[in-house]
């Protein structure tokens, strides 16, 4: 079933599903919007993450978090504060044409809006994207080749995730859940 979740089919069925969410969601007012970028990396399908940069101001420095961040006045609505916030994260454009939807909307820790945005990529070599290394310290991806078994508690993704360190911090590697070693 996952290894078909970005074939046309599965982009159709998602995209279907999140129609009425899309239309009432994506000029809905919002602090920030992050881009969920489901890609395929080796063949496999997979999310694409970030490890923000710990020299950065404020409360999600060094957080593991997709792309994305504050809605600016300029940005048309969500859809394009997540792409735009993408393509200078990560410098990865990606086409209006490949948001599959929005998503619920979720709250961060002041209680801010953030509405996530669900963007299929396609292949995507994680090598080569250039982070920006003032916004981000690595780059990350979790394979979803599997799904948890039913009533199984899956481990922590660290567990099955691949970083990539940007230049500033080559040193980067996250360390195992202690009840989950690798």
């Amino acid at each position: 079933m996952l290894p078909d979740c970005l074939s046309a089919e599965g982009e159709w069925r998602c995209r279907r599903l999140l129609a009425e969410a899309t239309a009432r969601l994506r000029a809905r007012p919002a602090a920030a919007a992050v881009l969920v970028p489901l890609c395929l990396v080796r063949g496999v399908p997979a999310l694409l993450y970030t490890l923000r940069s710990s020299r950065l101001v404020g409360r999600h420095k060094g957080d593991v978090s997709f792309p994305g961040g504050k809605c600016d006045p300029a940005d048309q609505d969500v859809v394009h504060t997540a792409l735009r916030e993408t393509r200078e994260e990560l410098g990865l454009a990606v086409p209006e044409e490949h948001v599959w939807g929005v998503l619920q909307p979720v709250y961060d820790q002041s209680k801010a809006t953030v509405v996530p945005v669900l963007a299929g990529v396609g292949p995507l070599d994680p090598q080569n994207l250039k982070p920006n290394p003032k916004e981000e310290e690595a780059l990350g991806h979790t394979c979803c080749h599997r799904a948890p078994q039913s009533g199984a508690h899956p481990a922590p993704a660290a567990n099955q995730t691949r970083w990539r360190s940007s230049e500033s911090n080559p040193g980067c590697h996250p360390r195992p859940h202690p009840q989950h070693p690798q």
